[in-house]
């Protein structure tokens, strides 16, 4: 027996947006559409919800997991749909609430056709409370919700949060700078909650992006395309770089490595139309991501540089990526070049300092050849 005929998807932000507002929930529809491909599911619209109703069982189960996962989602719950009737509504509830199960009851009524109103729908429920399985009080922590429609009363509970924020594409594209270690995933997801469509570069230290792309990095891209979908991802080689940089200090070589990494995101960043460029930079975290250093290293680069996590700590980092999954794979043993180990690192180099060692190295040449062995996965 199907125990639900539906979910009620609930969009919290999107609601304050003026004359664009079409256009975020639009682009909020087609993101659920790609990421429930296999439901069943067909949309019906609201006024400030998306009611999906589903085929199958398995497929509306498929779906509860899965919309935890989409940006622009206030909250969602599974539904069943009723006549516009009180017995029929009542019925319904019974199916969603039994013995032990104490609700609270929140009556809307968009659809003014019906012979009551919200108020006797909350007093119908009173009335018959001795024939109910379930108990009634309004200070409870479980909901039950009814929404009267034209098409049909809308009976939901259990309140499943959603991430909230925007939905991947209303803001724009970005580059993220993808390490294999805990703090890029993290702002990743970040930047898909406030509505960026995201590719990703990583810097790789093996000879060929085949071995990249057979690492631990895929694992983490899977993760993320929860979130944001089929993810793009290039994986460009770091050996031209640590060749061409061999004779300089090495007290420099983190900043310089922050720049060149820019450069070619920037590079990436117009072939893919982004106009963004995302890292897991927290301030003051290690020696390169002081205000000196950050502003030296982003010297000259057009995209804007969005830093998610600036004013996160380590701890608060952590539980982030624990929550949205990345952890464990990030903690795994890994050669990352974005973590270079230096003794002494410059904490504060300033821009020309960093142009003229870029010059000195011939840095651009070496960009221009490393973009020729950087290489292109979709992963679906």
């Amino acid at each position: 027996m199907k125990r639900y005929d539906a979910i009620v998807v609930h969009y919290g932000e999107l609601w304050l947006k003026g004359r664009n507002r079409g256009a975020f929930i639009g682009r909020l529809k087609g993101n659920l559409k790609d990421a429930l491909e296999g439901c069943g599911a067909t949309m019906v619209d609201g006024r400030d919800r998306i009611l999906l109703k589903f085929k199958s069982q398995r497929g509306l189960d498929t779906a509860l997991y899965r919309l935890g996962f989409i940006p622009g989602i206030s909250w969602f719950a599974p539904a069943i749909i009723s006549n516009n009737t009180l017995p029929a509504i009542i019925s319904a509830a019974g199916r969603l609430y039994g013995k032990g199960d104490v609700v609270r009851i929140e009556a809307k009524r968009s659809y003014k056709g019906t012979s009551f109103n919200s108020y006797e729908i909350v007093s119908e429920f009173i009335k018959r409370s001795k024939s109910l399985k379930f108990k009634i009080d309004r200070s409870a922590e479980k909901e039950l919700m009814v929404s009267v429609t034209s098409s049909g009363s809308v009976v939901s509970a259990g309140k499943m949060p959603g991430i909230g924020g925007l939905p991947v594409g209303s803001s724009g594209r970005a580059v993220v700078l993808l390490s294999g270690g805990i703090d890029s995933p993290v702002a990743a997801v970040y930047a898909m909650k406030r509505g960026l469509d995201v590719i990703y570069l990583h810097m790789h230290a093996f000879n060929n992006s085949k071995d990249a792309a057979a690492s631990k990095m895929p694992e983490i891209l899977k993760v993320l395309s929860r979130y944001g979908g089929k993810a793009k991802v290039y994986y460009a080689p770091a050996y031209l770089f640590q060749a061409a940089t061999l004779k300089i200090p090495r007290k420099y070589e983190l900043v310089l490595f922050r720049r060149f990494l820019y450069r070619l995101a920037e590079e990436i960043a117009g072939t893919e139309r982004a106009s963004a460029i995302v890292t897991g930079e927290s301030l003051g975290q290690v020696a390169s991501q002081t205000i000196g250093n950050m502003t030296a290293s982003q010297h000259g680069i057009k995209p804007i540089i969005i830093r998610p996590l600036i004013g996160f700590d380590k701890l608060e980092i952590i539980g982030m990526a624990k929550r949205i999954g990345t952890y464990d794979i990030s903690i795994r043993e890994y050669k990352d070049v974005c973590s270079i180990g230096v003794k002494n690192p410059s904490t504060n180099m300033n821009e020309r300092l960093v142009g003229r060692l870029y010059e000195n190295c011939k840095l651009d040449a070496v960009l221009g050849r490393t973009l020729k062995k950087t290489r292109a996965y979709v992963l679906p």
